[in-house]
C-alpha cells in the first residue's frame, strides 16, 4: 500500500513524533511518504526508505494558494492509496482536494478540539470538509464526543500515543531520587508554568532543598523568568532550554509536574511516569492525562489552575515516601498500556480497514 502523511512540519512535537514512529513502522511493508507545510529538517529520524516533500519553498512561503497547487501535484503524481492526515491546516487542504481525488483519507485530531477550532473560519472549515474524510483517529473519548455529529456511520478509533522507545528500553532508576521538580514541555499559554511556579514558592518556603527545573522554549520564557526573579526565587527556578537528552536529564527526577489547561494525550507526562518519576497532572481537557493516570494509584490528578491543589498534591509526594513508592510502581506499567509497537498495529489494522472500505 502507498500511504501519504500530511502534517505542518516534522519539528519537535507529540503529532511529529507520532507520525516518524508510524512512518518508520509502516516502511517495511508499505510505500510511505510524507508531506509536509515547511521544509525544515526533520527533528526525528526517518527511514531511509521515507520519502519527504514540502509544500513551503523560500519565495513562496505563506502562499496557501501555492500550497494547495503544491499538493495537488504531488498527490497526482504519487498516487496514494491512503492519506493519513494530521492538524487543521493540512487537513483542510487534503479535504478540500478529496472533492477532486477521492483518495480515502484518515483524519486525526491531536488536540483538544474545543481549543483547536474556537476561531470562526476554523470552526466552519472544520464543519464543512470533516465530513469528507473516511476515518477518524481520536486519542480520547472526549475529543470524539467533540465531533460526534460529524463522525456518524464513518470508521472510528480512539488510538492513544505511544511512549518514546527510549523510555522504555533501558532499565529503571532503583537509587535514591534527586530532590527536583522538573516539567517539560513549550513555555506557552496552554502548558501554564506560571502556575507551577506559584505552587513551587509556596513548597519552597518548607522544603528549601528543592529546585524547580523547567524544560523547552517559548514565547513566554522571557515572562517568567522577570516573575521568577520578581518573587526572589531564581536560584531555585532554573530554566533549562530544550535539550536533547532529554531522558538523561530527568532520570533522577524526584517529581514530574504537567501544569497545562489543555492537552490531547501529553507525551511528556507519559515518558516520565514510564521512568518511574512519580507524577502530577492537571486533568485537563480533553481527557489526555485522565486517561493515563489512575488519581493516586499511579500518579495525582489536579484541577486546572488550581495552585493550591498542585502544592498540596507535591507536598503529598515529598512527604509520603510510602505513597511516593507505590506511585512510582504503578506508573511504569504505562509501558505496556501505551507500548509503541503495541500502538503501531492499532494505526495498522485501522488503516487497512479504511482502505477496504
Amino acid at each position: 500500500m502507498k500511504i501519504l502523511f500530511c502534517l505542518g512540519s516534522m519539528d519537535k512535537g507529540g503529532a511529529q513524533r507520532v507520525i516518524a514512529n508510524l512512518a518508520n513502522f509502516l516502511v517495511k511493508d508499505n510505500e510511505i511518504n510524507i508531506v509536509t507545510t515547511s521544509n525544515r529538517k526533520s527533528q526525528y529520524e526517518l527511514n531511509e526508505k521515507v520519502c519527504r516533500f514540502f509544500l513551503d519553498e523560500n519565495n513562496t512561503r505563506g502562499n496557501n494558494f501555492f500550497r494547495l497547487k503544491r499538493l495537488s501535484k504531488i498527490i497526482k503524481k504519487e498516487k496514494p492509496d491512503l492519506i493519513v492526515t494530521f492538524q487543521p491546516e493540512p487537513s483542510f487542504r487534503i479535504l478540500l482536494l478529496k472533492i477532486l481525488n477521492r483518495i480515502p483519507v484518515v483524519l486525526s485530531v491531536r488536540n483538544d478540539p474545543s481549543i483547536e477550532y474556537k476561531s470562526i473560519k476554523r470552526k466552519i472549515m472544520m464543519k464543512i470538509l470533516y465530513p469528507l474524510a473516511d476515518g477518524y483517529v481520536f486519542q480520547t473519548q472526549d475529543a470524539k464526543n467533540y465531533f460526534s455529529k460529524i463522525i456518524k456511520r464513518k470508521k472510528v478509533a480512539i488510538i492513544p500515543n505511544p511512549i518514546n522507545e527510549q523510555f522504555i528500553a533501558d532499565k529503571l532508576y532503583v537509587g535514591k531520587r534527586e530532590k527536583t521538580i522538573v516539567t517539560v514541555g513549550r513555555i506557552e499559554k496552554q502548558k501554564n508554568q506560571k502556575l507551577l511556579i506559584d505552587a513551587f514558592e509556596k513548597i519552597s518556603k518548607d522544603y528549601d532543598e528543592y529546585k524547580l527545573l523547567i524544560y523547552g522554549e517559548g514565547r513566554l520564557r522571557k515572562d517568567l523568568e522577570k516573575y521568577v526573579k520578581k518573587i526572589e526565587l531564581s536560584k531555585k527556578v532554573i530554566f533549562k532550554g530544550q535539550v536533547d537528552n532529554i531522558k538523561e536529564e530527568i532520570f533522577k527526577a524526584g517529581i514530574f509536574v504537567l501544569s497545562s489547561d489543555y492537552e490531547g494525550m501529553p507525551n511528556a507526562l507519559m515518558e516520565a511516569m514510564a521512568l518511574g518519576i512519580p507524577s502530577v497532572s492537571t486533568d485537563c481537557p480533553c481527557g489526555g492525562p485522565k486517561n493515563i493516570i489512575k488519581n493516586n494509584e499511579n500518579g495525582i490528578l489536579v484541577k486546572v489552575n488550581d495552585v493550591n491543589e498542585l502544592k498540596e498534591a507535591i507536598k503529598k509526594l515529598i512527604e509520603d515516601d510510602k505513597f511516593t513508592k507505590k506511585i512510582s510502581y504503578n506508573a511504569i506499567k504505562i509501558r505496556e498500556t501505551f507500548n509503541p509497537i503495541k500502538i503501531a498495529n492499532m494505526w495498522k489494522d485501522f488503516i487497512i480497514e479504511t482502505k477496504n472500505l
